[in-house]
């Protein structure tokens, strides 16, 4: 940047719980980025640790937005945005340290490629040797899930500015104008597959963005999200639902469910499996049991039915919760949803395309 072009205003978001232990990191890697036109907002989701003394103490120039409960990812970034009028936000997980030029090389980035809304970072996993953890993301229609590209490559693989289908949120760059016209992340989701869901939404609106590997973030995978846990996994099952459901057009859609349902029903068939066979086996539980007994703690008695178990009390709940919301959902998105099946199709096909600046910006 010359020294007579203004800086342009952006706002670096980093959502908090309970993160004071991964802070210090991450704002010590912000402080040599800091200059005009450049604000940290830190939105603190109802921490009991010690986040806020820490950045009261440490990091006076960061302003803190404090929320009285832990509201989710998505109500968290959604404050700090509405807090913020800058022409670009950056969104940062609390677990990450940002490389000495990372915020230059995105602010460059997007003025380099004026047609691009949003922008994804290159996410290197924090510990040696740094392999990739996502170069951009991409939407699968068989699992309805985000993908993140080039996970476990060297860090030196993916070294070229190509468009991409989406970024992670845990370090990406956004335009204002992007959510002014698509919305903000949905706060409904809490936490898991939000920014899938902003990432299919906006390509759907006619959106695109870039991918920046000169802008590199280097991130603490599962440090602040325990993705084993059968509360996250329910809630991404149940997530996955509105993703596609909110933004897919009709003929996609279509095929979405017919691979959903089909999922469903062999999730049933191996539930009622699972429970047939222990009950023509009683024998070989019971001895299970008096030997987990025997090492460790009681544990609670096995339900009397599958419908007692995992599957229906905690995947049908979030199955009907997902389809009791999502009309309301899918009519509200209904004037952004601009591309057809047959236009988004290849976008989801081939979620890398090359840069060719002999092609115009729309597609």
């Amino acid at each position: 940047m010359s020294a007579s072009e203004p800086a342009p205003t952006v706002a670096v978001i980093i959502p908090n719980w309970n993160g004071a232990h991964h802070l210090v990191d991450c704002l010590q890697s912000l402080a040599s980025q800091r200059r005009p036109g450049v604000s940290v907002v830190v939105v603190d989701n109802g921490s009991t640790d010690t986040s806020l003394e820490l950045l009261a103490s440490r990091f006076p120039w960061v302003q803190v937005i404090a929320l009285a409960d832990n509201l989710g990812f998505s109500a968290a970034v959604n404050a700090g945005i509405r807090a913020t009028d800058s022409e670009f936000v950056v969104l940062l997980n609390n677990d990450t340290k940002a490389a000495p030029d990372w915020l230059e090389c995105l602010l460059e980035g997007m003025r380099r490629y004026p047609q691009a809304s949003f922008a994804a970072c290159k996410m290197l996993l924090f510990d040696p040797p740094h392999r990739i953890d996502s170069a951009g993301d991409r939407y699968s229609l068989l699992s309805g899930a985000g993908i993140n590209i080039g996970a476990g490559e060297p860090a030196e693989a993916r070294s070229e500015a190509v468009w991409v289908f989406g970024a992670c949120a845990g370090a990406a760059i956004y335009r204002r104008s992007l959510f002014e016209d698509i919305g903000l992340f949905d706060e409904d989701f809490f936490l898991v597959f939000e920014d899938v869901d902003l990432d299919l939404r906006a390509q759907v609106a006619g959106h695109r963005c870039i991918y920046l590997p000169d802008a590199v973030v280097y991130h603490k995978r599962g440090a602040s999200t325990d993705n084993s846990s059968r509360v996250v996994e329910v809630r991404a099952w149940r997530n996955l639902i509105w993703v596609a459901g909110k933004n897919l057009p009709p003929l996609l859609l279509a095929w979405w469910m017919l691979l959903f349902w089909l999922k469903f029903a062999q999730l049933v068939v191996v539930a009622v499996l699972v429970r047939g066979l222990r009950k023509l086996r009683p024998g070989k539980r019971v001895q299970h049991q008096q030997v987990q007994q025997s090492q460790s703690p009681p544990s609670p008695a096995p339900a009397n039915s599958w419908r007692q178990g995992v599957l229906a009390g905690h995947y049908l709940p979030a199955l009907r919760q997902a389809f009791a919301k999502l009309p309301a959902k899918r009519r509200a998105l209904r004037s952004v949803r601009r591309l057809g099946s047959l236009r988004l199709l290849p976008v989801l096909v081939r979620p890398i395309q090359p840069l060719d600046p002999a092609k115009p910006s729309e597609r």
